[in-house]
Parts: structure tokens; sequence; C-alpha cells
């Protein structure tokens, strides 16, 4: 909150600011209510609705619709899972879960601190050219070059590695947790009102990411959603277990489905659809233009032929003669 404050009082956030319509008090309330909520320490798992946000802080939810589009734009805030409508077989998980009604999941955010766009409000280090030489020379004993050797010596034994996970995949995956919340609730930390509980113990989402990841599953063809579909449709006929391990069971489940990750997405057929939809349309429409319909004058000189026809038929056959019967239908001359 400290580097809001500063950024929101200084001439670069004042400016954007002012194009967006709001004042730097209001922003910063906003963002103090977005930080009251989230995660104390990661700043993730920031699921409440924009009406508690905006109570909380003081303001319309106008106001804090312009304070979010001045924290996404300034990198400040990022958000993870758009809201939406539950499906009615998820509104059925949701009360089964917590015993209340539910209709809408709510979007969740995660903060940030780097996201400064004016490098001259926070104070940067120099560069190392620009430090002065040391006067003991480039055998002298430097305490610090000391510690980072033996951080470095650590972390190669740790054998950890600095390649974050793809963006794509932890998007799905936090999708993918918000659908199964029923039966992984540990991957969400929040109440019945959808609003993160500080102090309970909840895993990270990085263990879904990873599972999709060792499913070998494509996250920029499979979405979230499409991913809990396949996992509802699965589960369907089979009676779940009292799981001990949420995660695991989730692995093998994704491990079952391996043929359907290979084959195409929802997506990907409705695509197809559309293409061999649009196809025949065409080949109807190059049908229907060989052979166009008779003209007007065509249609009028075939109805000329049709009364002339019936007109010569009528005086080749003569006048008819009418017969006469009686009531019990025999003939009088």
């Amino acid at each position: 909150m400290r580097q809001i404050i500063t950024w929101a009082r200084s001439d670069t956030g004042i400016q954007i600011c002012r194009q967006h319509r709001l004042a730097p008090d209001k922003f910063i309330a906003a963002a103090n209510a977005h930080a009251a909520y989230a995660d104390e320490s990661t700043g993730r798992s920031l699921t409440a609705a924009r009406e508690t946000l905006a109570e909380y802080a003081g303001i319309s939810t106008d106001v804090l619709d312009r304070a979010r589009r001045i924290l996404r734009r300034i990198g400040a805030a990022v958000e993870i899972v758009c809201g939406r409508y539950l499906t009615i077989a998820e509104r059925i998980e949701a009360s089964l879960a917590h015993g209340g009604r539910q209709l809408r999941a709510a979007s969740v955010w995660a903060l940030t601190s780097k996201f400064a766009l004016d490098p001259s409000v926070y104070p940067q280090f120099p560069n190392r050219a620009d430090l002065p030489e040391n006067p003991l020379g480039s055998l002298g004993i430097s305490r610090s070059r000391v510690v980072t050797n033996a951080r470095a010596s650590r972390r190669a034994k740790a054998g950890t590695t600095s390649c974050p996970r793809p963006l794509r995949t932890q998007i799905a995956a936090a999708r993918l947790a918000d659908r199964l919340a029923p039966t992984m609730p540990d991957y969400r930390g929040i109440d019945r009102d959808g609003h993160y509980v500080p102090g309970t113990s909840h895993q990270h989402i990085g263990a879904i990411a990873d599972a999709l990841t060792d499913a070998g599953i494509d996250t920029h063809r499979w979405t979230g959603d499409a991913i809990a579909d396949r996992i509802t449709e699965f589960r369907h006929d089979r009676t779940l277990p009292r799981l001990t391990s949420p995660a695991a069971f989730l692995r093998w489940q994704l491990r079952a489905l391996a043929d359907v990750w290979a084959g195409p997405t929802p997506a990907e057929r409705r695509a197809h659809i559309q293409v061999e939809r649009a196809a025949a349309r065409e080949a109807e429409l190059a049908r229907r233009a060989a052979n166009p319909p008779a003209s007007e004058q065509t249609r009028a000189a075939a109805r000329a032929d049709l009364r002339q026809l019936l007109a010569t038929r009528s005086t080749h056959s003569g006048p008819r003669t009418q017969v006469r019967r009686d009531r019990f239908g025999r003939r009088v001359r």
C-alpha cells in the first residue's frame, strides 16, 4: 500500500487518475479494499464481490470499476478468472457444499507490487559500472560475494528452477479449481459468501497446474471450463469414494482421459461444424446461381401457352349434352 500511495500522489499517478475521472484518494481507498480481501502473504485469491469492496472503501461500484482499470493498467492487479453465472449442475454442487444458494461465481484477482510506470517514482540502485572501483582490487575479499556464492550453491543443491509456469496453464488451473471446488475446497480458501478467509490452510494452485502439465494437456487448446466439463462427464456414472487426496484423484482422472485430451476440443468441434455449414451454404448458393428461377417474361409466355392449349381442347371436344335422370337414377328421354 505504501507503493500505491506514493504512486497515486506522484505527478504520473495524478495524471492517470485524472484521465480516468477519479480522485487519487478514492483510488487509494479502492486499492486498500482490494488489499484487505486478498491473501495477506501472496496477494492472491481475491474473490470478493464488487459491492463488498465498494462498501468497504466507501465508494460506488462505478468508481470501483474505474479504480480497477487503473490497477490493471499499471499492472498492480491481474484478473485471473472472470466472473460468470453458474450452470445448473454447479449450483447443485454449490448448494451441497455450503448449504446456501449461489447463482454466480466471483471473479478471481491477484495483486502484485511490480507495477511502477514511472521509474523516477522509486529510487533506483546505481549500475555496477557506475560504482567506484574496489580499492582492494579484483582479489579483494568481499563478504557479499561470499554470501552470494553460498546462496547459489544452496540453490544448485536444492535443484529448484526459476522457470515460471505458463500463464495459460495457471489460468486453466485456477478455473479448474473454481469448478471443482466442492471436491477440492483446500485449493480455494474462501467462505460461503465467496470471500477469502485469512489464516485458513489452503493448497497452492501450482499443484493443479503441474497436474495439467504432467497429463500432457495443451492449455492453448483446452480451457479450464472444457477440462472441468469432461471430468464432470467422467464422474457422471461413477460413485465418488471418500477422497483422502483430492490432488492424486485429479491426476488419476486426467490420466484416464488421455484420449480425450488428444482429440478435438469443444471449441474446435464447433469451429468444424461451422465450417461444414458454411461449405454447404456456399454449395447451395452456387447451385441456385447455376439454375436461376424463370424470369417474369418466361412465366407470362408459359401462362399464355397454357391458356391456348386449354382453349384448343375445349373447342375440339364440343358442347356437352346433359343427361337427365329421374329420382331412381334412370335416364329420361
